[in-house]
């Protein structure tokens, strides 16, 4: 458990996040400097970059990001990642899984052509009840990536932060996407992502618990280090990028 000073603190740096994320070139460029004391991996360990949109503008960021990870080492499907960590694949190098979280329209129109011209796979964390809403996918549009070769996994429903929920809506929240989008897409929804993402802040043990009993087979947080063979599948890290950065801003996520 954090002391109560380390959780104010990073509910500050959560709403600073909020403000830098409407504008992301500034966001990089003020990120960059703290890569310079950082290198992209060379060590064995399994990475778990995720973005979320990915307006027009920076698809040609996208590819950098990638043409950078895949310079590094293999990009991995989720099923991979999780056969890495069970101690199924060995583990010699830099190893990385992509994913993407919330609905965003541009998956479909930008990410997704993206990844399939590399051959990135990826896993695309749905928040169900943003399915539908205006500059959103809608469901034939998740049916069409899924038919593309990518996966899905829940992001809850509303994207409501699970530590602010009661027992019993948490649980829905957890449950209940899960439900919804095997109900749409016609197939097993096995991995979740907690929004935000960080632990004591954002999720807790309860949180767990509840997506282990809901049929999930991995959690993924946004804490940061890599993972390696033998780490828990229910405590996933990730690593946050936007396409936008410079490749040093990216460094402060993703290294050794």
């Amino acid at each position: 458990m954090q002391p109560p000073t380390a959780i104010k603190r990073r509910l500050n740096e959560l709403g600073l996040r909020s403000r830098l994320r409407a504008r992301p070139r500034l966001q990089g460029r003020i990120l960059a400097p703290a890569g310079l004391r950082r290198r992209l991996p060379r060590a064995p360990g399994l990475y778990f970059p995720f973005y979320h949109d990915v307006p027009p503008e920076y698809g040609n960021d996208l590819r950098r990001h990638l043409r950078t990870l895949q310079q590094l080492g293999p990009m991995v499907s989720w099923d991979e990642a999780l056969r890495i960590l069970a101690g199924d694949r060995p583990l010699t190098g830099p190893v990385f899984c992509l994913s993407f979280d919330d609905a965003h329209l541009t998956w479909r129109d930008v990410a997704a052509p993206v990844l399939l011209e590399m051959r990135v796979p990826a896993m695309f964390f749905l928040t169900s009840g943003l399915v539908g809403q205006p500059g959103n996918l809608t469901w034939q549009d998740c049916r069409d990536l899924l038919a593309a070769g990518f996966d899905f996994g829940s992001h809850t429903v509303t994207h409501h932060r699970l530590a602010d929920q009661d027992d019993a809506t948490a649980a829905a929240e957890i449950a209940g996407s899960k439900r919804e989008i095997e109900a749409e897409l016609g197939v097993e929804i096995r991995d979740f992502a907690a929004p935000y993402g960080h632990p004591t802040v954002d999720f807790g043990e309860r949180d767990v618990r509840a997506a282990r009993e809901a049929g999930y087979r991995s959690f993924a947080t946004t804490l940061r280090p890599a993972m390696h063979p033998g780490d828990s599948p229910m405590f996933i890290h990730r690593q946050g990028l936007h396409p936008a950065w410079p490749i040093l801003a990216l460094r402060t996520r993703v290294h050794d």
